[in-house]
């Protein structure tokens, strides 16, 4: 039995009973395997490199869980096993207060998931993200519902999200910018000197400029193409994102060379089948 676990399998005993006997005898163990689905390792690699900690929490044995996380790239102390619906909210609960991961703070929870069982984690996180083949509870309580049954998707949501987001911070920017250096000449601040001032009809246009620029650097969005993941979880999207998905990549490596690991700021996990992760 504990061979089969640690082989990412669930024995099960198979037991027989003759006629006229009262006691079962065990004749077999069978495995049974839900396989790993050929691109989870590659995911967990691609949001790795986009400076994500990616975390296991399964109901299933710690052998098995530790066996799984083993052949998709998952370390050990990210491993959350043996527990119950409720205690995988539990986990997002604590995941939530801790302030501070990888040097930067108030980090946001995902949570990736398809059974009833993920459904109450789906609700508590900042973002659940179900897969589209999964359960109606789990679809119900997520915020983003990924239509195929792609691991991918979820980083192509991920990284469109932060498109998106650089996006609006372009935007604001820009417009600040622009009518920053544009309000003082429609208010004449030109005028002591030169005796000139800027007709109302273009300071309108300058403003018609604005919302137009604004507008169509939004439009531009709709030439996004989702990025190319390869099978070593390298993100190729063809600008400066992947960039900087790479530079933050050989600062993890780097990092990880020195022997740090994630800080959960001292919370006890052991109600939930976890151990402390000591920044050392």
């Amino acid at each position: 039995m504990s061979d089969l676990r640690s082989k990412g399998q669930v024995g099960i005993y198979v037991t027989a009973m003759s006629d006229g006997e009262v006691k079962r005898t065990v004749v077999g163990i069978m495995g049974i395997v839900d396989p790993i689905r050929p691109d989870a390792k590659s995911c967990v690699r691609a949001l790795t490199n986009l400076g994500i900690e990616v975390w296991m929490c399964t109901g299933d044995h710690n052998v098995t869980a530790q066996a799984v996380a083993s052949q998709v790239g998952i370390d050990d102390s990210t491993i959350c096993s043996n527990v119950k619906p409720e205690e995988k909210a539990d986990l997002v609960t604590r995941l939530k207060k801790r302030r501070v991961y990888n040097g930067k703070r108030n980090r946001k929870v995902a949570m990736v998931g398809d059974g009833i069982n993920d459904a109450v984690a789906l609700a508590r996180a900042d973002v659940g993200i179900a897969i589209g083949a999964g359960t109606e509870v789990a679809v119900e309580a997520a915020n983003i519902v990924l239509i195929r049954s792609n691991l991918h998707d979820v980083v192509v949501a991920l990284h469109l999200s932060r498109v998106v987001f650089h996006r609006i911070w372009w935007n604001f920017f820009w417009a600040m910018g622009y009518n920053t250096l544009a309000l003082p000449f429609a208010a004449g601040v030109l005028y002591p000197f030169t005796d000139w001032t800027l007709p109302p009809a273009f300071a309108g246009l300058m403003m018609a400029f604005s919302s137009v620029s604004v507008v169509t650097s939004s439009l531009l969005l709709r030439f996004y193409t989702k990025p190319h993941i390869d099978d070593e979880g390298n993100i190729d999207d063809g600008n400066y994102f992947h960039q900087c998905c790479s530079r933050r990549k050989r600062y993890v490596k780097t990092e990880s060379r020195r022997g740090l690991k994630a800080n959960i700021n001292n919370y006890d996990f052991s109600d939930i089948g976890m151990t402390e992760v000591e920044l050392t």
